[in-house]
């Protein structure tokens, strides 16, 4: 499943000189990668927040029921470094495709090495305000 924002936001980047290195992609396109990764790329998707219930209610600080993801993968002779850059590069990007501000918050995992595409692997997570999650227009 993908979020109207989500959809805005890849429709937004695949319009943006910016990304005209990238291979953008849908997550749930479910398009093969070309192994190894030469050309980087990003993947748009989104998930559900598992929001974690305390005894007196639950977390106030998280987003609404949907999340961003943003997988950014970049060619493993390039190295972590340059993917952690590459990114940042596209977190920022992103943020300033986001015109509605409809993005509350961001969480980056750390840079991995992916053994199947052969690339250097960032998740990124845009946090969303409840009505650009709930699929508003915004």
């Amino acid at each position: 499943m993908i979020t109207n924002f989500t959809e805005q936001l890849y429709h937004r980047a695949c319009n943006d000189s910016f990304f005209q290195d990238f291979k953008l992609i849908r997550s749930y396109d479910f398009q093969p990668l070309d192994t190894p990764v030469q050309k980087n790329v990003i993947s748009f998707g989104s998930e559900k927040n598992e929001r974690i219930h305390f005894l007196l209610g639950y977390d106030t600080f998280q987003s609404g029921d949907e999340k961003v993801i943003v997988t950014v993968l970049t060619n493993q002779k390039q190295g972590g470094a340059f993917c952690e850059q590459c990114a940042c590069d596209v977190c920022m990007k992103l943020l300033e495709l986001d015109f509605d501000k409809s993005v509350i918050s961001v969480a980056v995992d750390r840079c991995v090495f992916d053994p199947h595409a052969f690339a250097y692997k960032i998740k990124i997570a845009f946090g969303l305000r409840e009505s650009a999650a709930a699929g508003e227009e915004v």
